[in-house]
């Protein structure tokens, strides 16, 4: 399927209407199995909780000197061809101990980015699907695609979808089986199915969060249990989530962000004008469940009342299959890495999960630091825009062809397919090829600008190799295999 005509009216029709087929979706499904404490799944929810954890204890010490900026923001839509990347920023100011001004799928989106920006490369993908970019018959228009990053409703409806799982974000259809490092949304009104004519235009697109632990069951005799009489005649229970997000409504205890009044309350400095008290913290959201087990309806905190939500959860994978409807209309996983999304934070290390890759499509590196420490067979190749992509196993790279056309390769790991092509930009620094490997990498050609080669070894001066090129720099050495090597004359 062509990632720029994909349809979501499949996905809607096949899981999100709020009808039988809705039911079927959630109540034939089984309980997932706890992952195991040395599956690549659990060390990614271990870091995605353990940096979100992090990050919101530093926003909210109110004790820090100076004290941190931490408050709540819309974000806006940006050009098609701007990088941007949501206002969180921990490194301490002379003004503050650390700043976060953005809404709740801007702060699940530079979590992501940072414990593993592949995931976060395929969440951003669904934005810009063609329903998300257009403008409907009555008027109704979005433009997600000019968004940096997938809003939540956007998120609902793709932890909905059949292809999430094998995109590497397996649905969790039943928030009772919730768990640590899971990522929740739901959407609201119009945003459910923006098709759908028929559904209120709410201000209110839906949410987006981090989940903490397990859901636990509020005991129905507990104050305002229904929320003012708007809780629905079907739900059978509420279940309360713990979770990480980015809000301006308070939530229920505990909530990180609360003042000793048990409000939120702007910091001293906030350089955002528009911003609004609370920001990002752990809290709790309450939701009702029907006697399927589905979520009805979704509530805030104890000022909120309950309000009708289609709900999606998914949990990391370390498996990504680059398939058309994450791909953009290069055929390749679109990944860019936030300036702001530290590799390292309160001691700990965060994006290099190890992520294996299949599948036809391809992986372009637009900005930033990327790691690639997987056993994939993807055949798409990879291109590099811009930043640095760092190679640290054998099999990261797939078996297509490697293109590098800015920035710099550092291969840790002779991971070169041997029939592959290696093309480099002959405008690229001095040493941006780091072959840092001992022994030999074997690959088809080799090609700087315009002059393709066959045969020979190459390398940095110094290497031992028969060819070399200030493009190179390190002490390994590739061999070129599409001509022997006997063949080759030294003026190549």
């Amino acid at each position: 399927m062509n990632p720029r005509i994909v349809s979501l009216g499949a996905i809607w029709t096949t899981c999100l209407p709020l009808s039988v087929v809705l039911l079927s979706c959630v109540s034939q499904t089984p309980a997932a199995k706890p992952a195991q404490a040395t599956s690549p799944e659990f060390g990614m929810a271990q870091d995605i909780v353990s940096f979100a954890a992090a990050v919101s204890k530093s926003l909210n010490d109110r004790s820090a000197k100076p004290a941190p900026s931490n408050t709540y923001s819309y974000e806006t839509a940006y050009g098609p061809d701007e990088l941007a990347e949501p206002p969180v920023y921990l490194a301490p100011t002379a003004t503050y101990s650390g700043l976060a001004s953005t809404d709740c799928s801007g702060w699940v989106s530079f979590v992501v980015n940072t414990v593993s920006p592949l995931h976060e490369a395929v969440l951003q993908s669904q934005g810009r699907l063609p329903a998300y970019n257009q403008v409907y018959p009555d008027g109704f228009a979005l433009e997600e695609g000019q968004r940096p990053w997938s809003r939540a409703f956007v998120l609902t409806n793709f932890f909905r979808a059949e292809y999430a799982k094998s995109s590497g974000l397996a649905p969790v259809p039943r928030f009772e089986e919730l768990r640590s490092g899971d990522i929740g949304a739901y959407a609201m009104g119009r945003y459910v199915d923006p098709s759908d004519a028929s559904l209120i235009k709410t201000t209110d697109t839906g949410h987006t969060f981090i989940v903490m632990g397990p859901p636990s069951i509020v005991d129905p005799n507990t104050a305002d249990y229904d929320g003012q009489g708007t809780l629905s005649a079907q739900a059978v229970k509420v279940i309360a989530v713990p979770v990480i997000d980015s809000s301006a409504a308070v939530h229920f205890d505990p909530d990180a962000r609360k003042n000793e009044q048990g409000q939120y309350s702007l910091p001293k400095s906030s350089p955002y004008a528009d911003a609004k008290p609370g920001g990002v913290g752990i809290g709790t959201l309450w939701f009702a469940l029907g006697e399927d087990g589905r979520v009805l309806q979704r509530r805030l905190g104890p000022g909120e009342t309950y309000a009708d939500v289609v709900v999606g959860a998914a949990r990391l994978q370390n498996v990504i299959s680059l398939q058309p409807e994450i791909l953009d209309e290069r055929g390749d996983l679109l990944v860019e890495i936030f300036d702001n999304s530290p590799s390292e934070f309160e001691g700990s290390s965060f994006g290099r999960a190890p992520i294996d890759l299949t599948g036809p499509g391809g992986i372009r590196l637009a900005d930033g630091r990327l790691g690639l420490n997987g056993r994939s067979d993807f055949s798409g190749g990879v291109t590099v825009d811009s930043g640095e992509l760092v190679v640290e196993s054998d099999g990261a790279l797939g078996t297509g062809d490697i293109d590098v056309r800015g920035g710099a390769l550092t291969l840790r790991s002779p991971a070169l397919g041997d029939t592959a092509a290696l093309q480099l930009s002959d405008d690229l620094e001095d040493g941006a090829v780091r072959l840092d490997f001992s022994g030999t990498d074997i690959v088809g050609t080799f090609r700087i600008g315009d002059k393709v080669h066959r045969c020979g070894t190459w390398g940095a001066v110094g290497s031992g190799a028969m060819f070399t090129d200030t493009v190179f720099s390190g002490a390994g050495i590739l061999q070129l295999a599409a001509e022997p090597i006997e063949s080759c004359s030294l003026k190549n």
